[in-house]
């Protein structure tokens, strides 16, 4: 008799469903270009609202149209950069060699009480690679806590110009429109709302089994007989929720003032943006108040142009 070939059965891409390790996340990979600059934003998510625009994509059934879409609205308050962190590419991948940090004079109060800046200022080492170091400023969005974020911000360019860059940026803040451009599209990394631990109806949307069933919310098997082990395709109850996932494609609208994104009562549960907003197109994971990094998108490397007609800024309440 032949021998009997078959895909593998179950997905291992969203594997394995556990907690993510810290309520924001790091990336760690990115599109290299020869342009020397930051290749990473975040921003705080606020909300979601409508935008009236005209349909330019080409393929569209409603090409050239004035359609209404749903937008994601983040609080995108400038990074500041605090450090760099140099690295040298060894046999295991790239090792940490170095940190360098900003003058605390020129670091603002409100971080420098937070977070830990070296007191190395020049790099006595060589290497192959530098990233920035950088935190939020929690403080200028609408979030209202104090306590920033810190996380590496990887650059673009050969080595000298990372290290030029470095030097001319380090205790500097930077702003969205030094990564992005409008009309790119971006990939959009975040942990998402986490719901505890559930069973397998609501984990895997496993089958309720009929009315007379002993138990109806129970998987009926955990595999063939004879296994000698559970294999990782049988639904399982456990933790349901705050994964880090990534959102790819996500066309990037561009950046307004908050006059002009800000609601008549401010965002449901965020409150009012105090300075700039970025648009991305449809949803992205993670709920209101949670920080979300963007890349440069990994599969699309286009670009859209965007004519905004209108934001919608009505009431939020019951949204």
């Amino acid at each position: 008799m032949a021998k009997v070939r078959k895909p593998r059965k179950g997905s291992k891409g969203m594997w394995p469903r556990k907690r993510a390790r810290r309520i924001y996340p790091s990336i760690n990979s990115w599109v290299e270009t020869d342009e020397c600059k930051p290749l990473v934003f975040a921003g705080y998510k606020a909300g979601m609202t409508q935008v009236t625009m005209k349909d330019l994509r080409k393929t569209s059934p409603t090409k050239n149209q004035i359609i209404s879409a749903p937008v994601t609205v983040f609080d995108i308050p400038p990074l500041f950069v605090i450090g760099a962190r140099l690295y040298r590419n060894t046999d295991k991948g790239y090792e940490a060699v170095e940190d360098v940090g900003a003058d605390e004079d020129d670091v603002p109060k409100d971080i420098r009480k937070h977070v830990h800046i070296p007191h190395s200022k020049d790099f006595d080492e060589e290497g192959d690679m530098i990233r920035l170091v950088v935190c939020t400023q929690p403080r200028r969005s609408g979030l209202g806590k104090k306590k920033p974020e810190v996380f590496e911000v990887p650059l673009g360019g050969s080595f000298q110009e990372q290290k030029e860059f470095t030097e001319d940026r380090i205790g500097d803040e930077i702003k969205v429109g030094e990564v992005f451009e409008e009309g790119e599209f971006l990939d959009s990394v975040a942990i998402t709302k986490g719901k505890g631990f559930q069973g397998t109806v609501k984990r895997y949307g496993t089958t309720i089994d009929r009315r007379k069933d002993e138990k109806r919310r129970h998987i009926g098997s955990m595999g063939a007989r004879g296994q000698g082990r559970v294999l990782h395709t049988a639904p399982q109850p456990g933790q349901h929720g705050f994964h880090r996932r990534t959102d790819e494609c996500k066309h990037f609208i561009g950046t307004f003032e908050k006059d002009e994104v800000n609601p008549v009562d401010g965002f449901n549960n965020y409150g009012l943006i105090k300075e700039d907003a970025m648009l991305l197109k449809g949803s992205t994971p993670g709920p209101k108040k949670r920080l979300v990094l963007f890349r440069k998108s990994l599969k699309n490397d286009g670009k859209l142009p965007v004519e905004i007609k209108k934001i919608k800024t009505s009431s939020q309440q019951g949204v």
